[in-house]
């Protein structure tokens, strides 16, 4: 039976919160492979602390869940011997607006159910990364493509993207199958992005 392994880490500090990001990896089934996903996401924020405000903060949860690829369902849980520090933003007091930011694309080299599998992360909300005319300033960009690039380059455990299949004919939809798959780059597009979810 594959397994998934999920991270979490939630956002607060700001109105709407909190927020939520979500990472999959290939194999956390160890302490040292749990601790070093811990770390590699805390890593990967840090390097945006910038671009959050002071009161902000990004806390990576030790607690640690696999799942079945193929339905879903929670198998385990575990916890980080060694918990990530929060991130705590340093970007002084400024204006933002609460449901715009960011997207980093995450793409894989592998089609799955007739699509090339990709996935994407919201950071929202987002500060000093818009341009006057809405669209982003090039440093940002390559600060958070960077971001991204150093969190795929890890090669253990491996950061991936989790696919899954399923069968809308049933209300609720019910899950039939899925797998996991290394991503192997990303992407940032000069655009900026919405998630309605951190608006109020």
């Amino acid at each position: 039976m594959p397994t998934v392994y999920r991270t979490t880490a939630i956002w607060s500090g700001f109105q709407g919160a909190p927020g939520y990001t979500k990472f999959s990896w290939d194999d956390l089934a160890t302490d040292a492979a749990r601790n070093a996903a811990g770390a590699a996401m805390r890593a990967f924020f840090f390097s945006l602390n910038s671009h959050f405000l002071s009161a902000w903060t990004i806390t990576v949860q030790p607690t640690v869940q696999g799942f079945d690829t193929a339905t879903g369902t929670l198998t385990s849980e575990a916890s980080m011997t060694t918990s990530p520090t929060a991130v705590v933003g340093s970007a002084v007091s400024t204006q933002y607006a609460g449901g715009s930011g960011v997207a980093i694309s995450w793409k894989t080299s592998t089609i799955f159910n007739g699509r090339r599998v990709q996935g994407r992360t919201f950071l929202v909300p987002i500060v000093g990364v818009f341009e006057t005319d809405g669209t982003l300033v090039s440093s940002a960009i390559t600060e958070i493509k960077n971001a991204g690039d150093a969190l795929i380059a890890g090669s253990t455990p491996k950061f991936s993207l989790w696919a899954h299949t399923w069968d809308n004919t049933k209300d609720p939809p019910v899950m039939t199958g899925g797998d996991r798959f290394p991503v192997t780059s990303c992407v940032v597009k000069d655009m900026a992005s919405q998630l309605r979810s951190r608006r109020t």
